[in-house]
């Protein structure tokens, strides 16, 4: 009978525990669907995709296409539509455009990456007549409405620029928003200010409204040349 060397029995053993501690180490791994430390990273043109069950693809960051090689981060809703992206789409040197679209591709929302701010949309420009004699006007001494609208609420402040001359002894002119007033001043001072809107509520819409009052034996002409709603 072959004589077994007492050191080979030794590694036979200490080989077992190992495989033993290496069955309880991969038995004990963290859970593969949450990162707890460290960074995700993808590199070497490589992209991160989220498909729903049928293989649609909702979401994707990385290399795009259709254009090989550029990089960037696109939503698209359930039917495969574009929703938002960061990206051109298109062989060009030009800084990427945030782009928000609607269900039927027309897009809504998008900056100017040539010369900065929005492309669209295309925001209206209020103009008012040059001459302050063609402005709403009273000569009563009491507060009188000139002008009166009623905005959809959509930011919870509102700036507001607004002139008023008068003849003979002046008078006052002012800004209210539901009755209260938010801004007032002098005739022949401009009334530039921001304001919060009282009793704020998304897509109300206050009664804004802009007033004068006449000293006696004076006419006052007043006109808000802007208006428009901002943040916090």
């Amino acid at each position: 009978m072959a004589i077994v060397p007492q050191d080979l029995t030794d590694r036979i053993r200490r080989l077992e525990a190992q495989v033993r501690m290496l069955t309880t180490a991969a038995n004990r791994r963290p859970a593969m669907n949450q990162v707890v430390h460290g960074d995700v990273k993808i590199g070497e043109g490589g992209s991160l995709s989220v498909r729903q069950p049928g293989g649609a693809e909702t979401f994707r960051a990385g290399e795009v296409g259709p254009i090989a090689g550029e990089h960037a981060l696109v939503v698209r809703r359930r039917d495969g539509s574009e929703a938002f992206s960061v990206w051109n789409g298109t062989p060009t040197g030009q800084a990427q455009a945030v782009r928000i679209k609607d269900a039927q591709g027309n897009e809504i929302v998008s900056e100017d990456v040539v010369g900065g701010g929005l492309a669209r949309p295309h925001l209206p420009v209020v103009m008012s007549p040059a001459q302050a004699v063609d402005w709403p006007s009273t000569k009563a001494t009491d507060w009188t409405d000139l002008q009166v609208a009623w905005p959809e609420a959509q930011h919870p402040r509102m700036e507001v620029f607004a002139q008023a001359t008068a003849n003979g002894p002046g008078g006052d002119f002012r800004i209210t928003v539901d009755g209260q007033t938010v801004a007032s001043g002098p005739v022949g001072k401009p009334i530039q200010a921001a304001f919060k809107i009282p009793g704020y509520r998304f897509g109300a819409h206050p009664e804004i409204k802009l007033q004068a009052r006449a000293k006696a034996n004076s006419v006052v002409w007043a006109c808000v040349q802007r208006l428009y709603g901002v943040a916090s």
